[in-house]
């Protein structure tokens, strides 16, 4: 009940709230995705957390949206951002609950299917990043680049309190600590998003079930248009044989190309 009403007031921000509530809205998808990966969640509330997820992520990008009209272009830059991290988490962790966890536990394929169908309909969308995002003028006069290079407002800025809002981790205690890392702390998101999915993706590539297998050939599909040099380091690479360097090439030559 408390997930269906978070998804209620998420889409009301999402047509009709000022930037703070839509940010906001990334706010109550990275405490669903905190929630998600300690453990939390049966089969059926794992995916509303996926669906808000994905929906405010298209808010925020598709031309023509409340949200995207009224944010302005550096407040949508920063919350975009941070809008995709949260959902490619929330995916990855969804992907990793549909299988079983223990020898009585059967895993939930229509999950599994659901939640590949969503990522292989949105993947341009969860594969945006920082430096897809953000240019020079305003926004590097406004911001601090962390680490991992996402920027950060100052305090004393008008964006900073929308930037808080779009995280569990930027808000909490000191003494409360979040089970997911926030987009400050990760170096090249979007490649740590395509290692771990296609760590995850093989066993649905062969999966007993044709309409998985389906969806899990579209999603590697769309991984390699899009992120193809990422892809090329993961499908090639040379082996050390008893006598010389074997390259095995598993994108032009397993059938990936």
């Amino acid at each position: 009940v408390l997930i269906e009403h978070c998804r209620t007031v998420v889409e009301d921000a999402l047509q009709r709230g000022e930037p703070i509530a839509i940010a906001n809205c990334i706010g109550v998808s990275s405490v669903l995705l905190d929630r998600l990966m300690a453990g939390f969640f049966t089969s059926e509330p794992v995916f509303e957390a996926v669906h808000i997820a994905m929906l405010t992520l298209n808010s925020l990008t598709a031309s023509g949206t409340y949200a995207s009209r009224t944010l302005a272009n550096v407040d949508q830059n920063l919350l975009v951002a941070d809008s995709a991290h949260v959902a490619r988490l929330t995916c990855l962790t969804a992907l990793q609950r549909s299988r079983p966890m223990g020898a009585y536990d059967t895993g939930d394929d229509d999950l599994k299917l659901a939640v590949l169908t969503k990522m292989g309909e949105r993947m341009r969308q969860l594969l945006l990043v920082p430096s897809n995002l953000l240019g020079g003028g305003q926004v590097s006069q406004v911001t601090m680049r962390n680490k991992g290079g996402y920027p950060t407002p100052p305090p004393n800025s008008r964006f900073f309190p929308l930037w808080q809002s779009a995280s569990l981790s930027r808000c909490c205690p000191p003494s409360f600590q979040c089970t997911y890392p926030d987009l400050t702390s990760v170096d090249e998101p979007d490649r740590a998003f395509v290692v771990a999915l296609m760590a995850d993706i093989h066993s649905m590539l062969i999966d007993k079930r044709r309409d998985i297998r389906e969806e899990a050939v579209v999603v590697v599909v769309s991984l390699l248009q899009r992120r193809r040099g990422i892809m090329s380091e993961l499908l090639i690479t040379d082996i050390r044989g008893e006598h010389r360097m074997e390259t095995v090439d598993l994108m032009n030559r397993g059938g990936f190309g």
